[in-house]
């Protein structure tokens, strides 16, 4: 069994000051996952957190206020906090990552593309593709776990996967994902929280106007695709 935990860096907001969506995820082996979790929890208690803790991207990206949890953290210290929780992922045999980046600027130029649902909605796709490729060359199942949004989002999207469960898409059928999508706080979960830092390197290497590829090269190596052709198809920009 696979684990895909999703999270996302940037908004699917016409305008704004993202330009991009970027939707990251970790694959995790099921029976990796304690590894994983062990290893977030050594991660923080080094640093004097407890397990408890939510650490977010924008923690390390950012200096904040009282409210970032690294706040007494140098810059150097942050940087190198984010590095970790990266090489957690990089440090897992069976862990993989999948990133699908968003120009919002070029999908908003579709005519299909009427609003920031229909934008989130295309990532999401891509991504559940991009999984199921994976399932079938692992010849395993699958569940989408992913971080809670409002009410109605949250409605609209357990609708969404059902719906790409039921019909599939032009590319691909899901036979191999069970259920559709879990949706819980990230603050419950370690695997979104992982998949948060994904999402954040990608966004920083592939959507920021100065991108900075430090944290994205960490776990670039892990991104699914085709080992005899060296094709990356776990990444995907669009349009």
């Amino acid at each position: 069994m696979r684990l895909l935990f999703l999270d996302e860096s940037g908004d699917a907001l016409m305008g704004g000051p993202f330009k991009t969506l970027v939707l990251g995820g970790v694959i995790v082996s099921a029976d990796q996952w304690t590894h994983l979790n062990k290893g977030l929890e050594v991660l923080k208690k080094g640093r004097g957190l407890s397990p408890a803790t939510e650490i977010k991207w924008r923690h390390v990206r950012h200096p904040g206020g009282r409210k970032n949890p690294l706040n007494a953290f140098s810059d150097a210290d942050r940087i190198q906090y984010g590095k970790d929780m990266l090489g957690l992922v990089r440090s897992s045999a069976s862990t993989r990552v999948l990133a699908v980046v968003i120009d919002k600027a070029a999908a908003y130029m579709r005519p299909e593309m009427t609003g920031p649902e229909d934008i989130y909605e295309r990532a999401v796709t891509f991504m559940m593709e991009r999984f199921q490729y994976y399932l079938n060359a692992t010849n395993d199942f699958g569940v989408v776990v992913q971080d809670q949004r409002q009410e109605k989002q949250d409605l609209r999207l357990r609708a969404f996967y059902r719906s790409l469960l039921v019909g599939g898409t032009r590319w691909t059928v899901f036979p191999s994902i069970i259920e559709g999508v879990f949706l819980t706080p990230s603050h419950f979960s370690p695997g979104i929280q992982l998949a948060d830092f994904v999402a954040g390197a990608t966004y920083a290497a592939h959507g920021s106007e100065q991108p900075d590829h430090k944290f994205y090269n960490i776990i670039r190596g892990k991104v699914t695709g085709n080992s005899l052709t060296g094709v990356r198809h776990g990444f995907k920009k669009w349009p």
